[in-house]
């Protein structure tokens, strides 16, 4: 069922949406807020940087109809509550979310330590199973890909702060101690990032007004 889904996210006939509703059995969409289609839309965060890796150019926007996604490019279909297939986890580990068939948000999370290739992190006991994490350097381009830092606030054991773009974009950072540190015998930081055009879809809604306010959104 994985290799007739990644099919239907390849093609951009008119029929896709169909063929994707059909395939993955999304029933609870009109559950959800719905996203706005634009002419012009921004960039999902990190994008641009996997494009110019990839070597292809090509990037997702928000807004987009996910079935722009390139089949290639799935690594896994996530699960949002009881629907399976509305979100997807791309190959650099960016989750895209699409409850009405338009993306309107994504995550990602960036550790200095992950797992080596071929481990599970069940399997992980010794500072020899991990590696440092070569995405974890794009946490020093933040200021340039999600917008400069405008709000910050101490939660969960942590700080979550709030970046916002020119070109509307938001993005949530949480900031936490870092998975292995206890393995690796030093103290870091993951910071995990959901951003959207609508706050909504960010979710954590008892934590976004008040950010929102500080950056003089509200």
């Amino acid at each position: 069922m994985m290799k007739a889904i990644k099919k239907v996210f390849s093609r951009h006939s008119g029929g896709v949406a169909l063929a994707l509703v059909v395939a993955i059995g999304v029933a609870l969409v009109s559950m959800t807020p719905k996203a706005q289609a634009a002419d012009k839309t921004p960039v999902v965060p990190f994008e641009k940087y996997y494009a110019e890796l990839r070597g292809d150019g090509k990037f997702l926007r928000f807004n987009a109809f996910s079935g722009e996604i390139p089949g290639k490019r799935i690594k896994a279909l996530l699960r949002s509550g009881q629907v399976i297939g509305d979100r997807v986890l791309l190959s650099e580990d960016v989750a895209v979310y699409f409850p009405d068939g338009y993306i309107v948000q994504s995550q990602t999370r960036f550790g200095k330590y992950i797992p080596k290739i071929g481990m599970k992190a069940a399997g992980i006991s010794t500072r020899d199973h991990l590696v440092e994490n070569p995405r974890y350097a794009l946490v020093g381009r933040f200021d340039t890909i999600l917008g400069r830092e405008c709000a910050r606030t101490e939660y969960a054991n942590g700080f979550a702060a709030l970046r916002i773009k020119p070109d509307g974009v938001m993005s949530l950072v949480l900031e936490t101690s870092g998975m292995f540190d206890t393995l690796v015998d030093e103290q870091t930081t993951t910071y995990s990032v959901t951003s959207a055009v609508q706050s909504v879809f960010i979710g954590n809604q008892g934590l976004m007004p008040e950010l929102i306010a500080k950056c003089g959104r509200g």
